[in-house]
């Protein structure tokens, strides 16, 4: 019983047989490798020998590329990871940030600099990404309460306005620095919303920028981080993408 697989130009033999026994009683199981023979055309499977690890790792050797278990890296900054989201943070630190004039706002300015950023909470989906500002240098934990992030291109949601960009690809999708290069390589061209000390407390958002742009501080200045009324626990609940607005503090 041969056959060839015409992708791969290679003949294929049927060569072994793996029967899985299960226990009906705890249900769990083991699995024995068996020689295939041929009789009269017909396969016949022969008395095998319990599966070791050696078969196993020669099993996976023998796939395709494409269908062998990998390996994979998990960034120490996760926070989180399910249902369809990722939830990272990164700390507090300097980033090149590229402003362009908006034709669709005011005030608005070109302009680039490496500037200091706040510690960031990004969560990501399939298609859209989320960014949210906290205090401090520390890591996050559930209970760390969460500020608007003071960019341009962010609604109050925390929901990153996505434009012309491209997301990053589907094999680059579970890498959280794949989702910040695409956040910080777009331009920054307007602030989402106009009501004053919603982006940023004290200071326009667009003179905050400016001046970050013509003089950087060394460190972000977190007294213009505006308090919104959720926690990094808040991002873990299904119904998070339900709701209708995110409050900052004072508002009703």
């Amino acid at each position: 019983m041969d056959f060839k697989v015409n992708s791969v130009g290679a003949d294929y033999k049927l060569a072994h047989a793996l029967l899985v026994y299960q226990s009906s009683q705890d249900g769990r199981a083991y699995v024995t490798k068996h020689p295939v023979a041929l009789s009269e055309g017909r396969p016949v499977v022969r008395p095998g020998r319990p599966l070791t690890e050696g078969d196993f790792k020669d099993l996976v050797e023998g796939l395709k590329p494409k269908d062998r278990p990998a390996i994979q890296w998990q960034d120490p900054r996760v926070l989180a990871k399910g249902m369809g989201r990722m939830i990272w943070w990164t700390a507090p630190t300097k980033r090149a940030m590229f402003f362009k004039e908006s034709t669709f706002a005011s005030g608005t300015f070109e302009g680039n600099a490496v500037c200091p950023n706040p510690g960031l909470i990004f969560m990501s989906t399939d298609t859209e990404l989320y960014v949210f500002a906290f205090r401090g240098d520390g890591a996050p934990t559930q209970e760390t309460h969460l500020c608007q992030a003071p960019f341009f291109n962010v609604w109050s949601q925390g929901k990153v306005c996505v434009g012309n960009a491209r997301v990053p690809n589907d094999d680059q999708k579970g890498d959280p620095s794949a989702w910040e290069r695409f956040f910080f390589g777009s331009l920054f061209t307007h602030p989402n919303f106009t009501e004053k000390d919603r982006l940023t407390k004290g200071v326009s958002p667009v003179k905050f920028w400016q001046s970050q742009v013509k003089k950087p501080t060394n460190a972000f200045p977190e007294k213009v981080l505006v308090d919104i009324n959720i926690k990094v626990t808040d991002l873990l609940k299904l119904d998070f993408f339900e709701r209708k607005h995110v409050r900052a503090q004072g508002e009703f």
